[in-house]
């Protein structure tokens, strides 16, 4: 694994720029609100690394207890990963 990031980190096509202006309003500059996000790279190499087969579903970090957004705000998971020959 070479990294892993859950939250919400950009617009996108579940939310939008004029979301986002118009939540201003309510939360400001919250960073939990878009940008929010965690580092899940430790849980994601403990799970994957060096197996030649991983499934991560979103309750194994729901269990961690990783909540880097407001609730409600869907997050999701961006990772990057390399293959070793063995």
């Amino acid at each position: 694994m070479k990294s892993a990031t859950y939250g919400r980190m950009r617009i996108g096509r579940c939310i939008t720029a004029d979301e986002v202006e118009a939540q201003k309003s309510a939360v400001g500059d919250d960073p939990r609100y878009l940008g929010c996000s965690s580092d899940v790279l430790s849980l994601l190499d403990r799970k994957c690394s060096l197996k030649a087969e991983c499934q991560v579903r979103l309750s194994d970090i729901s269990a961690e207890n990783i909540k880097p957004c407001f609730p409600g705000l869907i997050s999701y998971l961006e990772l990057s990963y390399g293959c070793l020959t063995g």
